[in-house]
């Protein structure tokens, strides 16, 4: 049997590999938007779009810390969160 601390920290790295894919496509695709707003003449949206992207890098690499710094408290997060969504009362 798996001791309850280790399964919890082992969840927190699960997140944090999701974490790292989810970044990746969002960086991808605000980029392709922004180049695709930028020869449309929508300068002004690609800006917006641009500075949106790096908001969220930002806020994923600080998350990813706190994610690294905190597994089990992110685990506890994560469940709590998942529960709240998929229950039925």
């Amino acid at each position: 049997m798996i001791p309850m601390g280790m399964k919890a920290g082992s969840m927190g790295l699960k997140i944090l590999k999701t974490l790292y894919k989810g970044k990746a496509k969002i960086g991808k695709g605000s980029a392709y938007l922004a180049d695709k707003a930028g020869k449309a003449k929508f300068t002004g949206t690609s800006k917006a779009i641009t500075g949106a992207s790096k908001k969220v890098h930002k806020g994923t690499r600080y998350l990813a810390k706190e994610i690294k710094k905190n597994p089990k408290v992110s685990s506890f997060l994560a469940g709590g969160l998942t529960y709240n969504i998929f229950d039925n009362d």
